[in-house]
């Protein structure tokens, strides 16, 4: 067939519905479904990370105030101190055990996903061989994703374009003080 890839959206005025379709390769696709599958139950992934969380928040509480300075969804960033008050949970063979990734001499946290360890930078969204053209101004490959080609109008042709991302390293989540200590914000009840 000559049909060019693509989507589209067919609404259905009698029913009230709206349906996509997508024509890929010669063949016609029609969209359905995009709720719960029937065997899904999103309580138990919902139970297992909010249990993750509570897991950290104690590691968190057993390495000490002041001695912990990052912590992410699966990790904390430590100091000598901390790293042996938890140093009984370290067992990295053992499934869900602790394990110690690296050490640094320095740490400089910037925000959430945005820290230097040692020499190893982390900034979520910006790729390893991003050239920095200005101080947090990020210059970077932008790979199309199945939907950006086929909106294009010319899915036979992947070009990998070039980005620019600025960087804004405001942190919103608490108040910063001097010596970098960040007192969170507070949610004061409702009156």
């Amino acid at each position: 067939s000559d049909e060019r890839d693509r989507e589209e959206l067919v609404f259905n005025m009698g029913g009230r519905r709206v349906t996509k379709i997508r024509y890929l390769l010669g063949e016609l696709f029609i969209m359905t479904g995009h709720g719960e599958s029937f065997d899904s139950f999103p309580a138990i992934a919902a139970h297992v990370t909010a249990y993750a969380r509570m897991y950290l928040w104690s590691l968190m509480q057993q390495a000490g105030y002041g001695n912990y300075f990052y912590c992410d969804t699966d990790s904390l960033i430590v100091n000598e101190d901390g790293l042996c008050k938890l140093d009984e949970l370290i067992t990295p063979n053992k499934l869900g055990g602790l394990k110690k990734e690296n050490i640094a001499q320095s740490v400089s946290i910037r925000g959430l996903k945005d820290y230097t360890f040692g020499i190893k930078n982390v900034v979520k969204g910006i790729r390893k061989n991003a050239i920095e053209v200005s101080k947090g101004v990020f210059q970077q490959e932008q790979w199309p994703s199945f939907r950006g080609l086929l909106r294009s109008g010319e899915p036979d042709t992947y070009t990998v374009g070039t980005t620019t991302k600025h960087l804004n390293r405001e942190y919103t989540k608490g108040e910063v003080s001097p010596d970098g200590v960040v007192t969170p914000f507070v949610f004061a009840d409702s009156l």
